[in-house]
């Protein structure tokens, strides 16, 4: 038996990365492995109502209690810092040495960099190598500004002794950003989907003429797509839902403003209405471009609906050609002619699609990271 410290700081935004986290507890739990939580909050009740399971109780939470909210100017340097101090904090006031070090959030894993002394090795599950991608595109202003942090994950990275992520196609992103910092090859384990809570039969006819889209309540997850396609589309109904964080909140209050009035926002939605709401709805789309992966699309399609992606990012080793969009009057098109599609012709589809997609069910999910993990001889 190893013992385990699970690190995810920002456990309540309550999104694909958390749910990838509890089942990566799971698995440590169900094999019987000492397993403790490293986190800034944690709510219980909320826990349960998003994730829809409570943790494991074995696990030991570490909570620091220092959820916090930063605001420009300087934002990326004040939330460093301040995950610095409480790490710090924690590191001087519980001792404790570990086994392994599991990053479940580590798309920026300078946490190593402060618990250097606590662990014998280190993994992580990277989702996107948010940071460099950002440094890559930016202009030689923001690049300076950005180089100080980028040097701070760099180190991080350096100390992984394992990697996994969530597609081929961030595996060939982070192999381009951190392979040149001498780091492990990544290992594609797809993010596990709760398939089984999803499944839906409800014939397309019978369902709502509705167009539904989850993703968090932040400006780069694009929802203002949905407010464009409510306004020429106004004999449907358009929901967005997903996770609102309480630093986002001035900015859904001004987003919120001047909604049509078919276009629903819907945020913070307990797991049991978001599965009732995809199971009635004929369409979801999704609109963030280059996304990692994608968990709630899988979720969409498990419930019945017509998923429409991006033409790019990880999905695409999920969705094919016909359900892709590259640009907004392909997407608009593609809601119209889908919209009215028969039962017999999506029936031939959507089962060859979910023979596809049931290789995403947590317990295969599960197995593959103990495989891993064995590699390391536990």
């Amino acid at each position: 038996m190893a013992k385990f410290l699970v690190v995810h700081l920002q456990l309540n935004k309550f999104g694909g990365a958390e749910r990838v986290s509890h089942y990566i507890i799971k698995v440590l739990v169900n094999h019987n492995q000492e397993t403790e939580l490293l986190t800034l909050e944690f709510n219980k009740n909320k826990y349960v109502e998003m994730i829809g399971e409570e943790l494991p109780r074995k696990v030991i939470v570490h909570e620091l209690h220092h959820e916090f909210e930063v605001k420009p100017p300087l934002s990326v340097y004040k939330r460093y810092f301040l995950t610095k101090k409480v790490l710090g904090e924690f590191k001087r006031n519980y001792n404790s040495k570990y086994d392994f070090l599991f990053l479940t959030q580590a798309s920026s894993p300078f946490e190593l960099n402060i618990l250097n002394k606590n662990y014998y090795k280190s993994i992580g599950y990277v989702h996107f190598p948010e940071m460099h991608y950002e440094y890559e595109n930016s202009g030689f202003k923001r690049k300076i500004y950005l180089w100080p942090i980028k040097n701070a994950v760099e180190r991080g990275a350096k100390n992984l002794d394992g990697i996994i992520c969530n597609s081929f196609y961030t595996q060939n992103i982070l192999i381009r950003y951190w392979g040149k910092l001498g780091v492990k090859n990544p290992v594609v384990i797809h993010p596990p989907v709760d398939l089984d809570s999803f499944w839906s039969t409800k014939p397309f006819k019978d369902r709502d003429e509705r167009v539904i889209y989850v993703g968090r309540f932040v400006p780069a997850k694009r929802h203002e797509i949905m407010k464009t396609l409510a306004k020429t589309f106004p004999k449907f109904e358009f929901v967005s839902a997903g996770a609102l964080s309480e630093e986002m909140k001035d900015w859904f209050k001004k987003f919120s403003a001047n909604a049509p009035k078919n276009y629903k926002l819907m945020p913070n939605m307990p797991k049991k209405e978001l599965i009732e709401i995809l199971q009635k709805s004929r369409i979801y789309v999704h609109l963030m471009e280059g996304e990692h992966f994608g968990i709630a699309p899988i979720e969409a399609l498990a419930s019945g609906c017509i998923v429409l992606v991006h033409d790019s990012g990880g999905i695409k080793e999920y969705i094919p050609e016909i359900f892709r969009w590259k640009d907004y009057n392909d997407l608009k098109n593609k809601i119209y002619h889908f919209m009215k599609i028969d039962d017999k012709w999506w029936n031939s589809q959507k089962t060859c699609l979910w023979q596809k997609i049931s290789d995403l069910k947590p317990d295969i999910f599960c197995n593959k990271v103990w495989a891993y993990l064995n590699s390391f001889e536990i």
